[in-house]
């Protein structure tokens, strides 16, 4: 069977220590790696305020899982997503091979566009700087 490009996002309940998050993640590793499913990234997103209340709580951990996988490893990847009472929400989405291509190149263009943010930066603060030094004063 042929494998395809997802990406899985998952909301882990905020309410957990980092310990038990990062046991849930290691949870759905080793269930993918059964299901011999190809991790290509884990992007740890991070602890967010939800919008709004997801089964009571308001605070929710952020995690997408790149993958690639077979059509039907994902109704049982979801099916353990639903029967995990951490999980308040999932989404796996289908990576279509243009749409690589195109979040590659936006990464690509935003990493450039901050590398240029962060050298305008530096020459303002060394603007700041030679400003401030006091300058001798000339005898007379």
């Amino acid at each position: 069977m042929s494998k395809k490009i997802y990406e899985s996002y998952i909301i882990i309940d905020g309410n957990l220590e980092e310990t038990a998050i990062e046991e849930e993640i290691k949870k759905i590793e080793t269930l993918l790696l059964k299901n011999e499913v190809e991790i290509v990234n884990i992007d740890k997103i991070g602890r967010k305020r939800l919008a709004y209340p997801i089964k009571k709580k308001i605070n929710g951990f952020y995690v997408c899982f790149e993958i690639l996988a077979p059509t039907n490893v994902i109704t049982k990847l979801e099916r353990s997503y639903i029967l995990n009472e951490n999980i308040l929400r999932y989404l796996t989405i289908y990576v279509s091979p243009i749409t690589k291509k195109e979040k590659e190149e936006h990464f690509k263009n935003k990493a450039f566009l901050q590398s240029k943010y962060e050298e305008e930066k530096l020459k303002q603060e060394s603007l700041k700087e030679e400003a401030t030094v006091p300058t001798e004063a000339i005898p007379a």
